[in-house]
């Protein structure tokens, strides 16, 4: 999952650039997926519906469930938080972010006063051309990258998550997402980095483990996607 956050001071145009972006992410195949950031109350659900009325009698997570599914949960969660869980749930190619400006994730901004080592690209957002557009998407394969603190690579040097994220942006190293860590741990609701031995090591002991199961009489054949979660009660 590749990240881009798009920012700017208000009516600057953030929200028209963040959809141009995904429409053409999408036209190149990506599976995408998004976040908007607010600084008011949003609500998911309409006031008066079913699911409405569950949170207003105190349910704290709302799940409706359709043709579409929504989650409404009472309470702000961390930013971090959330990429973890999307990740996790639907595992997107690039997830677009709108707002979120301190953050140090590749950002393109709508307002220059808003530069800062995380940023790829100043654009007006109102005079973009269609050809810079597809200049700017390009510039966003390159140089966006996953979840921070997921971050490794084996250069000499590069130790330090956002060392290595200003590294993509400024270009001194190539982000490559097949050679990213393939194991995702939170502990707490905390994202917790893993070098590439820990990783590996995770890896194929759990992938171990499990071909000892029974998994064919679930259904289950390959080992594709695997999630774990571990209440330590006894601590």
């Amino acid at each position: 999952m590749r990240i881009i956050s798009i920012v700017g001071l208000k009516d600057t145009g953030k929200t028209s650039l963040t959809n141009k972006i995904i429409s053409e992410l999408t036209n190149r195949d990506y599976k995408v997926a998004s976040i908007k950031h607010s600084h008011h109350e949003m609500m998911m659900d309409r006031e008066g519906t079913d699911t409405w009325k569950q949170m207003e009698s105190g349910s704290d997570f709302v799940v409706g469930i359709g043709s579409r599914t929504f989650f409404n949960i009472n309470e702000s969660i961390p930013l971090e938080r959330v990429l973890f869980l999307v990740k996790m749930m639907c595992d997107p190619d690039f997830l677009v972010i709108e707002g979120f400006k301190n953050y140090h994730y590749a950002k393109i901004v709508t307002s220059p006063e808003l530069e800062d080592d995380y940023t790829i690209a100043s654009v007006n957002s109102f005079e973009i051309t269609d050809e810079e557009l597809l200049d700017l998407v390009t510039l966003v394969e390159e140089k966006s990258y996953d979840i921070i603190d997921t971050l490794f690579v084996n250069d000499c040097g590069y130790n330090d998550a956002s060392v290595i994220a200003k590294a993509f942006v400024s270009g001194d190293l190539k982000y490559n997402p097949d050679t990213q860590a393939d194991v995702s741990l939170a502990i707490d609701g905390i994202n917790i980095g893993l070098n590439a031995f820990v990783n590996d090591f995770l890896k194929e002991t759990i992938i171990g483990m499990l071909k000892a199961l029974k998994t064919t009489e679930y259904g289950v054949e390959d080992f594709n996607n695997i999630e774990i979660s571990i209440k330590n009660k006894n601590k």
